[in-house]
This record gives structure tokens, sequence and C-alpha cells, in this order.
């Protein structure tokens, strides 16, 4: 019963000694735990009944779980041996362009060629004392505040991170801080035989090597997808499909009103809403790929390449001719007059019969006509439309050089300029 005579109690919880109104009453007797102690048992009751159900979901919920996916390689990017005239280590070996990287091309085996004035070569990496990983020298392109322009700076990068970034489909880059190598063999990089995991994932896969001398795929998949082995703080509710069914959050640490979750919300919105297509048809044969349906990884990417304070749009088009998928290898942020001017739904073309029986030509570029000529037949004038717009595409990069990405630069260049009804 309430003891009129004592003005504290001892909660048996905290052990703090606490005056009696910060105890609840119970049938006419003072708890023995405070307010606060009760108040924490009943959330952290809530949170462990939510995390069960979660849990519960993630386990019967496929599309939560991470199956064993490798990328499709545009054949713009790969190097062929009759280019390069470096011989292949084995039967399927491909050098692809890495875009962040100055004249660089990653292997499906870990190699790396480089081109410089003497042609194209073999770049030699060296082992780490550390972690005995692969590392490699190379020049990536960064942008440099104090300069306001694009430039070079030499940094090591690991062989396996190039490889993944490369082939393989991570499903979370921000918390995939290991790799696991076939075999627990380090010097072994080809892309079918690494696997990106959390630290926790990685020790119990090596663990089970270490006892029985090898791990399955099926295994080491298996690992992955057990919540057992998932990293402090994860939550399934993050990686359920909740976003036009199919993107999903992949982290607790989210600002829904950040420019980053705009773009992102924003590109899945595009190619996955019913209404935006009724709208705009031209989005419905586009996609996301795997890796960027998880918020966190299109975020890792975003703050790696936005220019703060830039007015860019986010172009999947122009990297790859014809491209439909919006991904890091596919993507880069550009002004938005320099988009329109690769869009063809954007930009009008024409070539126009004048009253001298001659044909005029020009393109409409937000409302801006940019003459390319008048010319006496049709056949002539659609092919100075071609070189009018290949002429006007190369003064524009020019113009644009140093302010944007290489890549960028160099895929503006070489852009092929088709006639399209």
């Amino acid at each position: 019963m309430i003891n009129d005579n004592k003005e504290t109690k001892i909660c048996k919880r905290c052990g703090r000694e606490l005056p009696l109104d910060k105890f609840g009453i119970n049938n006419g007797y003072i708890r023995s735990f405070c307010k606060d102690c009760n108040n924490k048992y009943h959330r952290e009751y809530r949170h462990a009944k939510r995390m069960q159900a979660n849990i519960e979901m993630y386990n019967t919920d496929i599309s939560m779980q991470i199956q064993r996916k490798y990328k499709h390689i545009n054949s713009s990017r790969i190097l062929t041996k009759a280019v390069s005239g470096i011989n292949y280590i084995a039967r399927g070996e491909k050098f692809v362009s890495l875009f962040d990287y100055k004249n660089a091309w990653i292997s499906s085996y870990g190699r790396i060629i480089i081109k410089d004035n003497e042609g194209y070569k073999l770049l030699k990496g060296s082992y780490s004392r550390k972690d005995k990983e692969l590392y490699y020298i190379l020049d990536k392109n960064v942008y440099f505040k104090t300069k306001k322009k694009w430039g070079y700076k030499k940094v090591k990068v690991k062989a396996s991170d190039l490889v993944i970034q490369t082939f393989i489909v991570n499903y979370d880059m921000q918390n995939n801080t290991m790799v696991w190598h076939t075999g627990n063999n380090i010097k072994d990089n080809y892309y079918k035989h690494l696997y990106p995991v959390t630290e926790l994932q990685y020790e119990a896969i090596k663990k089970m090597y270490d006892n029985t001398g090898t791990v399955s795929e099926e295994q080491i998949i298996c690992i992955v997808n057990s919540v057992e082995y998932k990293y402090k703080g994860w939550n399934p509710q993050c990686f359920k499909r909740t976003y036009e069914g199919k993107g999903y959050l992949g982290t607790n640490n989210v600002d829904c009103k950040s420019p980053e979750f705009y773009r992102w919300t924003n590109m899945v919105q595009r190619c996955y809403n019913k209404k935006i297509h009724k709208c705009k048809p031209y989005y419905k044969d586009k996609s996301v790929c795997e890796e960027w349906l998880n918020f966190a990884n299109f975020r890792i990417w975003y703050r790696e390449h936005i220019i703060e304070g830039a007015k860019v749009d986010l172009d999947k088009d122009i990297l790859c001719q014809g491209n439909k998928v919006y991904s890091p290898e596919t993507c880069v942020f550009v002004e938005h007059y320099i988009n329109t001017v690769f869009e063809d739904r954007s930009t009008k073309r024409r070539i126009v019969e004048n009253k001298e029986k001659q044909y005029e030509t020009y393109m409409t570029v937000l409302n801006k006509n940019i003459s390319f000529g008048t010319f006496n037949t049709k056949e002539e004038a659609e092919k100075g439309y071609v070189t009018g717009k290949k002429n006007y595409i190369l003064k524009l990069a020019d113009s644009c050089k140093g302010k944007v990405q290489d890549c960028l630069y160099n895929a503006m260049v070489n852009w092929n300029v088709e006639l399209r009804n």
C-alpha cells in the first residue's frame, strides 16, 4: 500500500532512488519499477513484437532476399583484343571501361588495361601487406570545388571492388564492406568467384570454410539471407519493396526531404507508375537497375557525383546511346539544355521546302531554332542535318570540356546522329 511516511523509493530495475511521483500505482500499490523503466520496457516489447512480425514477413517474401545476379554489360563499353592487342588469359575474359577513371578498362578477372601516349598496356598492381588484396593506382575523374572544374586525382583502388562494381549486382553497398573470394583465394579476382558481404557474413563463411574446406555458392547465399548474420541495426522493413512495388529504402537513415530522395522517388515513379505512363508513355519501357532499387545505393552514387548547387538532370541516354535502364553504369548528371539536345522527343528536326523549292534544315531546342543550312534536294538536306547536328554537338562538347565529367564529354564527341521518322 502507499506509505505516506516515505517520500522516495528505489527502482528495482535501474537502481535509482526517486520521488514517489516517478512511480506508477497499481491497485493502490506503488510499482517496483519507475515510470521511465516501465515505459522503456513497453517500448522494447513493442519493438520486439514489430521486429518479429517483420522477420516473419522477410522470411516469406522472396523479393526481400538477395539472389546472385550479374550485370548486363553494354557492348559499347567493351575493349576488344583487336583494338588493344592484349591477349586474354581465359576464354570469356572481358575488359570493360571504367567511366570514373581515365582511359581504364577492368577485366572480369581483375586485370586492368590503360591507354596512354604509347597505346594500350596492362597496368601493374601491387598486393597490400594488410589485407593481401590486389590494388591499382588509377586517375579518378573528380570535381575540384576550388577550381570549379573536373580534373584527375590519383587514387588507390582494390581490384576486387572494381570487379564487383562492374560485373556483380551489389544489393547493399553501404554495409557490404567485405569480399569473399571462392576457396579463400584472395589472389583470385574472377567475377564469378567474388561475393560482396558484411563483416558478420564474411566471418560465418570463413568459419564454414575453415571447418569443411569448402563453401558452395548456395551456402554463401543462405548465410547472406540469414537474419542471424545481418549487420547491427538491420531492419527488414527497410527492404520491403514499398515504392511502386519495386523500390525500397535499404536504410533507417532517410531524409525524405533531401534532394537525393526526391531524385530517387522521381526515377522509380517514371519507370513504374501507371498514372505517369498514361501522360508520358515514353517511360513505359524504361526501368531501374536492381542496385538502384535500393535508395541507399542510389544515395552513395548521387553524393559522389552531384555538384552542390548545380541545376542538372539525371540522364540515362547519353553515355550509352539507346539505353533504357537507369544505373550507375549509364547515368550522368547534365545541364538541362545539353540533355534536351540529345532527346529525340524534346528536339524537333525540321526539313522544310521553301518557295524557291529548296530545303531548309534546322533543329529546335527549347523553342530555339538552330539552322543547318539550305539544300537543293531532300536527300542533301537530310545529310546536311546529320552533319550540322554532329558539328553542333562537337562545339557544345568543346564548350563543356572541364565543366562536365570526361565520360560525358567523350560520349558527346562520339555521339552518332541518326535520322528518325
